[in-house]
């Protein structure tokens, strides 16, 4: 005996579409995703796509937000170390969450300039990552754990810069112990009196 199929809705439509968003970067990327292939994907029909989404640009950022966690607040710990291995954690984790969708769809945008993906990645990821970073490091200077002048924005933005690389040029996974060597072989050295 065959069940009907389930007509799904809300939440877990939503959740299958942003999935199938994901799946189809990963596999054809940002310029040859169409709102078709995503309904395909999800297993649902197009109208449903265009009901709630105008363009795949929307339907993109619209799964960005979803997958992408609130910004994250600077850490404490008192060690500049643990507070940016934290920071770069943070970045590492949310880079999986959505399979590095984020860092594609950029890779390809920029060639057109920054546009409406760029923007939720800057606000909710690349900038609060950054700030976070800034602040461990402010407050490293003022116990005197690092130099005065390596407490600057561009100094906070290496780590993160070195993630982004890794993942848009090499791919692969990002560990623990890669983060750890982002921290002791560049950040630390840079920091160091």
């Amino acid at each position: 005996m065959v069940t009907p199929a389930t007509r799904r809705r809300g939440g877990a439509l939503e959740t299958a579409i942003f999935d199938a968003v994901f799946a189809q970067l990963e596999e054809v990327g940002y310029r040859r995703l169409t709102m078709e292939g995503v309904a395909t994907a999800a297993r649902t029909g197009k109208a449903a796509l265009y009901r709630r989404w105008p363009s795949k640009d929307a339907l993109i950022a619209d799964a960005l937000r979803h997958a992408l966690p609130e910004p994250p607040h600077p850490p404490c710990t008192g060690r500049v170390r643990e507070d940016l291995l934290a920071t770069l954690t943070v970045l590492r984790d949310t880079l999986l969450t959505c399979r590095g969708a984020a860092f594609k769809v950029l890779k390809e945008e920029s060639e057109q300039g920054k546009g409406l993906m760029h923007d939720v990645v800057r606000q909710r990821l690349s900038q609060p990552v950054r700030e976070a970073a800034f602040e461990a490091l402010r407050q490293a200077a003022e116990r005197g754990e690092i130099r005065p002048e390596a407490a600057t924005r561009q100094i906070a933005a290496v780590g993160q810069a070195v993630i982004v690389h890794h993942s848009l040029t090499e791919g692969g996974p990002i560990d623990d112990a890669f983060l750890e060597s982002v921290v002791d072989e560049v950040m630390m050295p840079i920091l160091r009196p």
